[in-house]
């Protein structure tokens, strides 16, 4: 479009799609605005511990970007993530005696997603991003001990047409003897229809699109957290539990038009990390590491 001075007239939008719209659609594949998830991790154990426990997992994940320049964007969203464990009777009765197990508890990480990133040059863009929030049982008053803040900033580096190197740092508590860790991946469109996705230490996945609409992913990721469990007001005994995660999957993307997709996963914990209490004084934590054990997730995502 040109204005009746001959010059063009482009929106920021369109501006931003001419220099770096290419560059956004490959560096990674199709990931949704919001994110409704399901999961599950049935009849699962820590090893050399007594009882079992089902994991039922409720997630929310929205995050929109808002352009602010032709280079550059601020991100807003909000994430809520929930944990239900149903335990059986003998789950944490170790150490603790018939009846002082551990028994039903929710568990939750809720927060504000606030970021922003800019392109330093038509090859080179910079994002950070800071995940304020509350992760905890939410039984009693939250305390500062409550509140964490994971984050990370990270550079994507365009080599070629259809590789992409990154690097970065970033801090949360999915590895509890390192919440400080570098970033360093690629992702790599091999040929039209099949990319590699790695971001260490975290993640990594394979998959391939027959068509624009339809992916079939393999993969693994780590995912896990430390909440801060209290029992009740008037006791006021608190303590930290952690939760650890480490699956492999097979998934399957279906895009059913511009802005909304389904998506399904299945697969194993093949490895994982459980300290849990129920935030007594005196309580013998139900530590170790997690049995391998079936692994399935349902979401559906929208774009804008």
């Amino acid at each position: 479009m040109q204005d009746p001075q001959g010059q063009s007239n482009y929106t920021l939008n369109e501006l931003f799609r001419l220099h770096h719209g290419e560059f956004m659609d490959r560096r990674e594949r199709y990931v949704p605005q919001l994110d409704v998830r399901a999961r599950i991790l049935p009849n699962a154990r820590i090893n050399h511990e007594p009882g079992s426990f089902d994991m039922l997992g409720y997630d929310l994940d929205a995050e929109f970007p808002v352009l602010v320049a032709p280079d550059g964007w601020l991100t807003f969203g909000a994430y809520y993530h929930g944990r239900r464990y149903l335990t059986s009777s003998a789950f944490g009765t170790f150490g603790n005696g018939a009846g002082n197990g551990i028994g039903d508890e929710t568990i939750v990480g809720a927060g504000a997603k606030l970021g922003f990133g800019v392109f330093l040059t038509d090859n080179v863009l910079f994002e950070a991003e800071t995940n304020p929030g509350a992760f905890s049982d939410l039984e009693d008053t939250l305390h500062h001990e409550d509140f964490d803040f994971p984050s990370h900033g990270m550079f994507t580096f365009r080599a070629v047409d259809n590789f992409f190197f990154k690097i970065g740092a970033r801090y949360n508590q999915v590895y509890e003897d390192a919440p400080w860790l570098p970033i360093l991946g690629f992702s790599w469109e091999v040929v039209e229809g099949f990319r590699i996705d790695i971001l260490a230490p975290e993640s990594v996945e394979m998959s391939f699109w027959p068509s624009s609409s339809t992916g079939i992913l393999f993969g693994a990721n780590a995912t896990g957290a430390e909440y801060h469990v209290h029992t009740i007001e008037s006791i006021n005994q608190r303590d930290d539990l952690r939760v650890q995660e480490i699956t492999a999957y097979i998934g399957l993307v279906a895009r059913m038009n511009d802005h909304a997709a389904f998506m399904a996963k299945a697969g194993l914990v093949v490895a994982g990390d459980y300290d849990m209490t129920t935030g007594a004084a005196g309580f013998n934590r139900a530590e170790g590491a997690l049995d391998q054990g079936f692994y399935g997730e349902l979401s559906f995502g929208v774009s804008f």
